[in-house]
């Protein structure tokens, strides 16, 4: 019974919500860059799904990792703690990182899902690169103050979901520019 005192510990749960907000974040911002590769289009709304369904699932895990860490009993940290970045007593600029990173989060998530007919596609899509920065502080977050980074299974994790991510972006950096030239092409054949 010992192993289930150490699972449902609050210490335990603080690390686990911390990662799987991290999965989930991260495979809701890998979905969205993969289904907006015109070779995806079949896969567009089972790619939305995931987007859409995990950002909400991370954002979640999330909000319980920061409200596990105000009721923790070892290492509190308070309210104002958690929701006013670097203001934190212990590591205040990494953990000012997952605020702001909580907070970015819940504004693309709101304004997508909320707003998007109000913004307009434009402003949209500008706000929803605020993803990019977010996970970039998640990640840094988790990286400098998280207590299973030196793990094996922690380090593969941050390498591989950052490699994959870099990877993706730059991709769809590059893919752009063709997208924007092929359809002035064809506008120019059409016309």
């Amino acid at each position: 019974m010992d192993w289930m005192k150490w699972l449902f510990s609050t210490w335990t749960m603080i690390r686990l919500s911390g990662m799987t907000g991290h999965f989930f974040l991260t495979l809701s911002v890998l979905a969205g860059l993969i289904g907006s590769f015109p070779t995806l289009k079949k896969q567009k709304a089972r790619l939305h799904h995931i987007h859409l369904y995990s950002g909400w699932a991370g954002l979640l895990a999330i909000v319980l990792h920061a409200t596990l860490i105000i009721v923790d009993t070892y290492a509190p940290m308070s309210l104002l703690e958690i929701l006013i970045p670097g203001t934190a007593s212990y590591e205040p600029l990494w953990n000012a990182f997952g605020t702001i990173s909580l907070y970015l989060f819940g504004f693309v998530l709101v304004t997508s899902d909320f707003l998007k007919e109000f913004l307009g596609k434009t402003l949209w899509k500008l706000t929803h690169w605020l993803v990019l920065p977010a996970w970039l502080l998640m990640t840094l977050h988790g990286i400098f103050i998280g207590t299973d980074t030196g793990t094996l299974f922690t380090i593969i994790w941050y390498a591989c979901s950052t490699l994959t991510l870099f990877t993706l972006v730059l991709y769809r950096m590059q893919l752009r520019p063709n997208v924007k030239t092929q359809t002035k092409q064809e506008s120019s054949v059409s016309g």
